[in-house]
């Protein structure tokens, strides 16, 4: 059975586990906390409800976990806990969040208690991980924390991103038995719509349905999707995971995302296959995954 009382200290996602479990003595915890709270640094722990004490003499809601020898307590205000008004404290219990350690031996009824800052947590994993997130093909490591109809909604470095269930697995059976607080390596996809994170957990993964030895030789001509248009390249994809970089420098019409287009392989480098477009006028578009 999983530790609730444990700590991970990391900088991969929000709920991350990824990390070695830290379980910490009374007089460990004291060392620990005073260097957690003069580096900044970012720890996971598991909420398990809410609870209302005093602090400066005045009575607030807390959120609160147990991590053996301490209490860690997280404010509801949004300024702590990155909730918006209209939001329920309690969508933060039963599930491990990040925090940033602010304070710790304050004194509850007796209790050793660490207080931490969820929104700063937040906006300390972004900082840290904008490029990783910011650029497709790179990877990351993402936790479910939501589940909607075709997607996974997934806190990808800090960010919120989506995860179609289509790219969940190659295999269709398993692609709805993703849960709340998983946690795996994806990749950055491209995507039109400004501001929004796209990844995949299987263009990780081996395709079964495609011989992992497949090779292709300079002068094969292949059918290929425009994924990508960025940085003067044109990347596109000829089955899930596997591109090949077009210049499209000489192009008479560059085609868009979406398009259909006939390349023929140049060569491979250390960034994959390259090629030219043997046809320079799109094809018929696709619809969008």
């Amino acid at each position: 059975m999983e530790n609730l009382r444990a700590v991970y200290v990391n900088t991969f996602a929000e709920g991350s586990r990824s990390s070695e479990p830290i379980h910490l003595t009374p007089d460990e915890l004291k060392m620990a906390a005073r260097g957690w709270k003069r580096a900044k640094t970012i720890i996971h722990v598991h909420m398990l409800g809410l609870q209302h004490m005093k602090m400066n003499g005045e009575t607030r809601a807390f959120l609160v976990g147990d991590i053996g020898p301490a209490k860690v307590i997280l404010p509801v205000e949004p300024e702590y806990s990155n909730l918006t008004e209209d939001n329920d404290p309690l969508t933060l219990t039963e599930r491990w969040i990040c925090g940033m350690v602010e304070d710790f031996d304050l004194q509850d009824e007796g209790d050793s208690t660490i207080l931490i800052n969820r929104k700063r947590g937040l906006e300390r994993l972004q900082e840290l991980n904008a490029e990783r997130v910011s650029k497709p093909g790179h990877r990351a490591t993402g936790v479910i924390v939501d589940i909607r109809q075709g997607a996974y909604v997934m806190n990808v470095g800090g960010y919120i991103a989506l995860l179609p269930k289509s790219w969940y697995d190659w295999d269709d059976s398993k692609r709805n038995q993703g849960f709340i607080g998983e946690e795996f390596p994806v990749q950055i996809q491209p995507t039109r719509v400004q501001d929004r994170i796209v990844v995949s957990r299987c263009h990780l993964m081996e395709n079964p349905n495609v011989p992992s030895s497949l090779r292709f030789d300079r002068g094969t001509i292949l059918r290929a999707k425009v994924a990508s248009i960025r940085g003067g390249l044109l990347r596109a994809e000829i089955y899930p995971g596997f591109y090949v970089s077009v210049d499209p420098v000489l192009l008479r019409e560059i085609p868009k995302p979406g398009d259909r287009i006939t390349v023929r392989i140049l060569g491979q480098n250390k960034s994959g296959y390259y090629g030219m477009m043997v046809d320079h006028q799109p094809q018929e578009r696709l619809g969008t995954r």
